[in-house]
């Protein structure tokens, strides 16, 4: 069954992005999950599309839909053509759970036109092992699961928030907790 989605947002607020994307070791009260994206398409080795936007959780009781379920569904019912290779790069708050990792792994399973890399600022429940399968079943799709770095949250910024021109703010530990994730990514992965 297919959650009714609407589009993606364009972008969201400064302190949305500052609370939700920090990258804490220890990250309690974030609740929900910012997926942001960029989507090539090529046809005959050009660029034919560019899509970005923003999605977050819909957790309302009809639809109760992860950001990473929101974006497929838009993607399938408005994006997909066959004739086309996709790109799809995926900025997140937080890694999927395991459900979402086995419907993203499915669906690039089905479709070997679309290439998907996934740049997250936090490991959700990385201690726990099925969490852990599911970063893997990811990884065996030939997606590329990365930790978001100083120039990725620079980029998110630029990209993604209402920014007024403001240039991007990091935070302290953003290097610390950067190489910590990264630690705990390449275990998980293994």
């Amino acid at each position: 069954m297919n959650p009714q989605i609407r589009n993606p947002m364009k972008a969201m607020y400064p302190g949305t992005f500052y609370f939700q994307f920090k990258n804490l070791w220890e990250a309690n009260d974030r609740n929900e999950t910012w997926l942001c994206f960029t989507v090539e398409g090529i046809k005959r080795r050009s660029v034919v599309s560019w899509k970005t936007g923003v999605f977050r959780n819909q957790v309302d009781s009809e639809t109760h839909c992860h950001a990473e379920r929101c974006f497929l569904s838009w993607f399938c019912d408005d994006i997909l053509s066959p004739n086309t290779n996709y790109q799809v790069t995926w900025y997140t708050s937080w890694s999927p759970c395991p459900e979402c990792a086995g419907e993203v792994a499915e669906f690039l399973a089905r479709h070997s036109n679309v290439k998907l890399t996934i740049f997250t600022a936090r490991l959700y429940y990385f201690q726990y092992p099925c969490y852990q399968v599911g970063l893997r079943s990811l990884s065996q799709e030939g997606v590329a699961v990365e930790i978001m770095d100083y120039e990725d949250f620079k980029y998110c910024w630029e990209n993604f928030v209402y920014n007024d021109n403001e240039p991007f703010k990091p935070w302290k530990g953003l290097k610390t907790n950067f190489r910590l994730l990264k630690r705990r990514l390449r275990e998980s992965l293994q």
